[in-house]
Parts: structure tokens; C-alpha cells; sequence
């Protein structure tokens, strides 16, 4: 297989999912309250922002293949031990392992691929190739998770669970086969390297984009978090059953809202791709506050295709943008600290966000937190509007 195509299989492998965020109603259906699921999440976002800049330095001196098989084989563990989850304390160590493996593979995964092409020459098709290869990440993100909603809700979770772990495992295989071209491995000392890295981050030219991705991601992951049991309630009032008798349709809902929209989002044309990039901070929460003044699943699930396609385009500028500005040398250790400041806030977020829905009911806490995003989404745009945001958000690499 060729090298680059054998690059995209292994993307499509790691988008591969059975379950998706449905895996929530399997934490309750395990007994586990909205808290701990909070608190269990906060730790992976946590454990990644103690992490990720050690494991990013593995990816700059040692070794990015290194680097992502580690991860790789981390995350098959974490599947094991969510086969068998019971209580807590397990969820805990889930969550830890996640933490290790998504650290091990941020940052030196693209690097890998970058330099790759950088080798053979062909850095310049980088937006195109990721253009590509979400183009077919997407569809079978979506064939996958549809398969595992309704496997769920005929035969349980166990199934879709162990399906799962045999796509990583074949990962592996396959990030073993793919050589490693164009990498240098850093000289100078973990230290005077890692602080040239968190100088970067913030410096002008990348903090502000780093900043307002952030913004953006709390915002879709706010929308997103326990979005399958607020839409799940819905549905059941509509329908007259439980949570769990809903599945298969929370899949397709899933599907519609998570997976296929993303399609659109990356394949738009760059004209409206641009544009929804200049609304996504404020559009995104205003979609939240819709779905709960208005509770009608067709009503809730549009909302949510509209918010997918539009933080995808977002996120999908942001990346090209920031593999175009950051310097090679530095490149998997800058976006594992990029990441690590995106989890940390993130972390913080969880925990908040998960105590809040505990005490105010998951309607409330939805409705409280989006209308706070607003504000801040609102900030934003004055403040590019104004100008002291404004260079530093414009899109180079499509000037």
C-alpha cells in the first residue's frame, strides 16, 4: 500500500468508534452518577495536562512513531478495562489510560505525517491529504457508530466494546508497517526546549488562534456533553420508554449530529468555510440556548448538525493554520503543549460543568453554562472587530 494511504487508513482506523458518546449511558447504566462522570473526564483532561508536553518531547527527541504506538497500545488497554468496568475506581483507570494514550499520540501523529510529506516533497498538498482523509474518516465514523448503537441495544455494550478493541489492536499492526522519514531529533536540553516551546505558544502570532480554539472547543463540548441523555429523555417522553430503549435512535442521532455533518464542515467550499470560521465563536452557543428553550428531538438534532458543521470548519483552519506557522523543530512539542493548556481547561470545565448539572438538573446547567460561552464568544468578535484580534486571527495559509 502506498505510504500516504497507508497515513490515512491509520486516521480513519483512529476515528473508528462503536459506541461514540453513547458510552455515557453506559457509565449510568453501570450506576455512576453525572458527577463522577464530570470528575472521571476532568482526569483525563488533567492527566493530558501533565503529559503532554513530556510525551510531545518523546515525539521531538526520540521518536514519533514511538511516540504514537505508545499511545496506541495505551488506548487498547483503556478498552479492556472499560469492557469490564465496575464501580468508580475502574472508571478512573479508564480514564488515566486515555489520558497517557491521547498524550502519547497529540502532537506526533500530524508531525509524523507532515514530515513525511515535507520528505517527499509534497507539504503543500498537507490541507488537501487531511481534506481527503476526513472526507473518509466521516462516513466510517458513522457506518461504525450506527453498528454499535444498535449492537448495544440488542445485545448490550460488551459487543460494540470488544469490536473496538480489535480496530486498535489492527491500529498497531498498521502504525508498525509505516516508516518514519524527515524526523530530526532535537539536541539541545528538555528543559531550554520545552520553555522554547511554551514561549512560541504564546507569543503573539499563535497564542490568540490557540486562544479562541479553546473558546470554540468548550463551546461545541459544552453543546456536546451529556447532549445523548438530555436528547435520550426527550426522546423516551415522545415515544413512551426508557432511556436505554432509545439507543438505536440515539445512534442515528449521533450519526446525524457528530458524524456526517463533519463531511460538510471539511469539504465546504473555502469561501463559506472562511465565514463560518468568523461566526463559530458566537454562533455556537446561541445554537445551545436553542435547544433547550425549544425541547423537540428533530428540533435538537438540527441544531446539532448546524453546530458540528460549523465548529469543523473552525477547527479544521485552525489546524492547517497552525502546522503552517509553527517552526519544524518544535512542532509535535508546541501542539502537545497546545493541547495541554486546551486540557486544562477543559478538565476544569468537566468537573464545573458536571457538579452544576448535578445541582441544577441538566436543562438549567445547559442553558446557565451557553449563555456564559455567549459572552465570552461576543468578547471575541468585538475585540477582532476593533482590531487588537484581528491580524492575529486572519488566515494565512489562505491569503
Amino acid at each position: 500500500m502506498d505510504l500516504l494511504n497507508r497515513y490515512r487508513l491509520l486516521m480513519v482506523l483512529m476515528h473508528t468508534g462503536f459506541l461514540g458518546n453513547l458510552v455515557v449511558i453506559y457509565y449510568l447504566s453501570k450506576g455512576l452518577s453525572y458527577a463522577q462522570i464530570g470528575l472521571a473526564t476532568a482526569l483525563t483532561a488533567w492527566g493530558i495536562v501533565l503529559l503532554e508536553v513530556p510525551t510531545g518531547i518523546v515525539g521531538d527527541r526520540v521518536s514519533r512513531k514511538l511516540s504514537v504506538l505508545i499511545g496506541l497500545t495505551l488506548n487498547a488497554i483503556a478498552t479492556v478495562v472499560l469492557i469490564f468496568l465496575s464501580g468508580f475506581a475502574m472508571l478512573l483507570l479508564y480514564a488515566l489510560l486515555m489520558a497517557l494514550g491521547i498524550a502519547f499520540v497529540s502532537g506526533s501523529l500530524q508531525a509524523w505525517l507532515f514530515d513525511t510529506m515535507r520528505h517527499l516533497g509534497r507539504e503543500r498538498e498537507f490541507r488537501e491529504f487531511m481534506k481527503g482523509t476526513k472526507s473518509l474518516t466521516i462516513p466510517v465514523s458513522a457506518l461504525t457508530l450506527l453498528i454499535g448503537a444498535f449492537l448495544a441495544q440488542l445485545y448490550g455494550f460488551t459487543l460494540p466494546l470488544v469490536l473496538s478493541f480489535i480496530v486498535e489492536v489492527a491500529m498497531i499492526i498498521l502504525a508498525l508497517s509505516i516508516p518514519e522519514y524527515g524526523f530530526e531529533p532535537v539536541r539541545e536540553s528538555y528543559g531550554k526546549h520545552t520553555l522554547g516551546a511554551f514561549r512560541e505558544l504564546f507569543s503573539g502570532r499563535i497564542f490568540p488562534l490557540v486562544a479562541v480554539s479553546i473558546l470554540v472547543s468548550l463551546e461545541t463540548n459544552q453543546f456536546r456533553k451529556f447532549f445523548e441523555p438530555y436528547l435520550g429523555k426527550v426522546l423516551a417522553v415522545y415515544l413512551g420508554t426508557t432511556i436505554t430503549g432509545t439507543l438505536g435512535l440515539l445512534g442515528i442521532a449521533e450519526v446525524t449530529v457528530r458524524t456526517l455533518p463533519k463531511f460538510i464542515g471539511v469539504r465546504i467550499r473555502d469561501s463559506w468555510s472562511l465565514r463560518l470560521y468568523s461566526v463559530a465563536p458566537v454562533l455556537i452557543p446561541i445554537l445551545t440556548v436553542l435547544s433547550v428553550l425549544y425541547k423537540n428531538p428533530l428540533w435538537i438534532v438540527l441544531l446539532g448538525v448546524v453546530a458540528t458543521v460549523v465548529s469543523t470548519a473552525f477547527q479544521f483552519n485552525i489546524a492547517i493554520e497552525l502546522q503552517h506557522r509553527l517552526p519544524s523543530e518544535k512542532r509535535a512539542t508546541i501542539l502537545s503543549a497546545d493541547s495541554m493548556v486546551s486540557a486544562l481547561t477543559m478538565g476544569s470545565f468537566y468537573t464545573v460543568y458536571g457538579f452544576a448539572v448535578n445541582a441544577l438538573g441538566l436543562e438549567k446547567a445547559r442553558l446557565v453554562f451557553a449563555l456564559g460561552l455567549l459572552a465570552l464568544g461576543l468578547l471575541v468578535k468585538a475585540l477582532e472587530v476593533l482590531g487588537p484580534l484581528k491580524n492575529s486571527l486572519e488566515l494565512e495559509h489562505v491569503s
